[in-house]
């Protein structure tokens, strides 16, 4: 089990690395915001779609997640248009330590260990790099 949800996670990493190249492409003929009116609605009925149940007790939870992902896409268009992709992509890339924060303060289940400090000092180094260069 865990072999697949690592394979699907890296999936997960080609798919959204090639959307952000397509996003830079789309961009030099359209403003951002007519990106994320295509995206955020075709995330939605990709969703729709592949969810049996749409309305069950945790259904509120999703159209939370839904509102702050299309924030997230909104403004990523807005930097990606101002922006090389080489350099907006790293530090959207740097979401995992916005995730290790917000889930230590809300849900207190971040656990301090070597390895995901190792893991925030190599995110944090490697977009420094790119940054650097």
């Amino acid at each position: 089990m865990r072999d697949a949800a690592w394979l699907l996670a890296l999936g997960s990493a080609g798919f959204f690395g090639l959307a952000l190249v397509l996003t830079q492409f789309g961009l030099r003929h359209l403003p951002p915001l007519s990106g994320a009116v295509v995206s955020i609605p075709t995330s939605a009925l990709l969703f729709w779609a592949a969810s049996p149940r749409l309305l069950d007790a945790a259904g509120w939870r999703f159209g939370a997640v839904g509102l702050s992902n299309g924030l997230a896409v909104m403004t990523m268009y807005a930097a990606l248009s101002r922006g090389s992709v080489t350099l907006v992509s790293p530090l959207v890339a740097t979401y995992p330590l916005v995730t290790l924060a917000l889930s230590g303060l809300l849900l207190r289940a971040a656990r301090l260990s070597m390895k995901l400090c190792l893991g925030v000092a190599v995110t944090v180094a490697g977009v420094a790099l790119l940054l650097a260069g």
